[in-house]
């Protein structure tokens, strides 16, 4: 018992350097209780969103992959409609980028919710230090934090972000004003890079731009600095349902589609080795079939091999031994010379006839034979073939000549 316990340990010491050493160990995430997805019913999801447009008959499209895919997943090429929010848990790649900013270009209209002023529940532990970055290439604003006594007092008391309209435009038609849920709000100002964007509306406790309208080739890009007005929760809100309603009617041209960017909030249909790796799952399963084959070694199979009793071998082993080694490495012509010469010596003994001449000795005996009535003309012509076809180094029956001899020693004994 005490070997099974020292097995049982060093198995487990191995097992554990293997995965501190090789294993990927997965990004420590918040958990959160709902993700902007428009397959989530929870209080940041879109699926409110989806359901609505799904009562309107208006086509709407999940994306589960990267970017470069919109042209061959929607139907028609230009006047639809992309929702992306950020931060996002999987990153965009660079030819992401590269393809989205070619697929506004072409007439579409991209929609991005940043969280910005706002702070939900499911952005806390979503790490994406490049946000800015591709903010700034997106919509060419380059997006500043102002760091101000003032401000940093109201990021933390304000709990909600009170959004009006800075002019008359159709994208806000009937919007008095929209509101956000703020956990943590911020200061940002805007300053534009390249172009001349269209601020559409701003924060009304401190005047500061929220939305921004920037034209990109026959498309154009709409950013909202605040990202929870369109949430499952945040639509029963103020004009945010109206706010939502307006840019689909504005920019989604008839049979233009609305997409939801889901595959950079970590619903993919591509292999994300991430996710994978912190599927909990595949820990689950891992340690399921580790502790299935510790079973099975320390279980019922033994430790040592068993120390079997001496039994002595019977003498006809040794026999058999030695003629299939003698069989593997005798030719069979030898082998039936040298059986009709034991025979012709052990006959040449009992007749006591001289070894000088061999020949003639030899032929003494095949006429003695040929005179022994208990043996008959076709045993000895069968025997003098079988001598002929050995000397002339042919293949013999050695069964049938090991017969052959037997019967007659027996008779001429």
């Amino acid at each position: 018992m005490k070997d099974r316990w020292i097995t049982l340990l060093l198995a487990a010491g191995a097992l554990a350097a293997f995965y501190v050493l090789f294993f990927p160990k997965p990004q420590a995430r918040a958990v959160v209780g709902a993700l902007p997805l428009s397959t989530d019913k929870g209080a940041e999801g879109y699926w409110a969103l989806w359901r609505w447009l799904g009562e309107e008959r208006i086509p709407r499209v999940s994306l589960r992959l990267q970017y470069d895919h919109l042209d061959r997943l929607l139907p028609r090429p230009a006047g639809n409609l992309l929702v992306v929010t950020m931060p996002q848990r999987i990153a965009t790649r660079a030819a992401e980028l590269t393809a989205l900013e070619q697929w506004v270009a072409r007439g579409n209209t991209l929609l991005v919710v940043a969280a910005l002023e706002d702070e939900p529940a499911w952005a806390f532990g979503t790490s994406d230090p490049l946000m800015m970055q591709r903010l700034e290439r997106l919509t060419g604003l380059r997006l500043t934090t102002r760091h101000d006594a003032r401000s940093t007092l109201r990021a933390l008391t304000t709990g909600k972000v009170d959004v009006r309209p800075r002019g008359a435009f159709p994208l806000l038609d009937q919007v008095q004003h929209v509101t956000a849920a703020s956990y943590l709000s911020r200061s940002w100002h805007g300053g534009s890079v390249h172009g001349l964007p269209l601020e559409l509306a701003w924060r009304n406790d401190n005047a500061d731009p929220v939305i921004w309208l920037v034209r990109h080739g026959g498309g154009q890009i709409i950013l909202c600095a605040v990202a929870s007005p369109f949430s499952n929760a945040g639509v029963l809100h103020g004009d945010n349902a109206r706010l939502f309603a307006n840019i689909i009617s504005w920019s989604r041209s008839p049979g233009g589609t609305v997409v939801f960017d889901d595959a950079h909030q970590g619903l993919t249909a591509f292999y994300d080795a991430e996710a994978f790796f912190a599927d909990p799952r595949l820990h689950a399963t891992l340690g399921l079939i580790v502790l299935l084959w510790l079973a099975f070694v320390l279980g019922p199979q033994p430790l040592r091999v068993q120390r079997l009793e001496w039994q002595p071998l019977d003498e006809t082993v040794y026999v058999e031994a030695g003629a299939r080694y003698l069989a593997a490495v005798v030719r069979p012509a030898d082998a039936a010379q040298r059986l009709i010469d034991d025979f012709l010596e052990w006959l040449r003994a009992r007749l006591r006839l001289e070894r000088g001449d061999s020949a003639g000795a030899a032929a003494a005996v095949w006429q003695w034979l040929e005179a022994q009535p208990t043996v008959s003309a076709a045993e000895r012509r069968e025997l003098q073939a079988c001598y002929a076809s050995a000397c002339a180094g042919e293949r013999v029956h050695l069964t049938r000549l090991q017969n052959l001899l037997a019967q007659l020693r027996e008779r001429l004994s």
